[in-house]
């Protein structure tokens, strides 16, 4: 399948485009950027391979949950793209596309989320989300029994409150590993993501809530 792929759900903007076996990509830190340098750099991306967008079966993209601004960013680009090019749209969950990363054993994917919480979600060592992806206090999770892959910079931000509790069920531990472009197109081809017109596209918000009230953040300091 010719695909589009495109994350904005943290700082980095993450894009690739697969067209008959050759890919593109473009994956860096870019902070709020992603509205400026998007359409520019899929425009850079599409003449690399010298195609236009009409070409490609689908797009795919991060649907969230991640920063709220980059995911609206992302998602309102990927609709627009896909109804001016008659394209259908495959929404993926962003924490599946880390947990993608690093399969071979069942993983706990952590991602910051601000607020002094995490998102997370488990996963099967295919890949394969067990539960669903919640935003919580990292002194909230809890593993079952077994060897879990700790993945995501959830385990950078909230090591003290993590580690400690969870280190003697855990085999290995990468805070390295973000949302990445390469990640979507590997999941968009796993079957497990329907595409749908761009109009029933969805955003994977998992809380609604973006900043904490004065008073919280006057409490947090405490």
């Amino acid at each position: 399948m010719n695909l589009l792929s495109i994350d904005t759900s943290t700082d980095h903007l993450s894009l690739a485009i697969r067209h008959h076996g050759k890919c593109v990509l473009f994956h860096q830190q870019v902070g709020q950027k992603h509205a400026e340098l998007l359409l520019p750099t899929l425009q850079t991306l599409l003449a690399e391979l010298a195609i236009g967008l009409h070409q490609l079966d689908a797009i795919t993209f991060s649907q969230g949950p991640g920063s709220f601004t980059g995911i609206r960013i992302g998602c309102a680009i990927a609709q627009g793209l896909a109804f001016a090019n008659h394209l259908p749209i495959i929404a993926i969950p962003t924490l599946d596309t880390i947990a993608i990363q690093a399969t071979g054993k069942k993983s706990l994917v952590c991602m910051d989320a601000r607020m002094g919480q995490v998102y997370s979600a488990c996963y099967d060592a295919q890949g394969v989300r067990l539960d669903g992806i919640r935003v919580c206090n990292p002194e909230e999770i809890i593993l079952q029994d077994g060897h879990w892959n700790a993945i995501g910079d959830g385990f950078l931000h909230y090591e003290s409150a993590l580690l400690p509790r969870l280190s003697p069920l855990l085999d290995s531990i990468d805070a390295t590993l973000r949302p990445h472009a390469n990640a979507l197109i590997t999941l968009a081809d796993s079957g497990r993501y329907p595409a749908l017109p761009a109009h029933q596209t969805e955003i994977l918000y998992v809380r609604n809530k973006i900043a904490l009230t004065t008073h919280e953040q006057k409490a947090s300091r405490k």
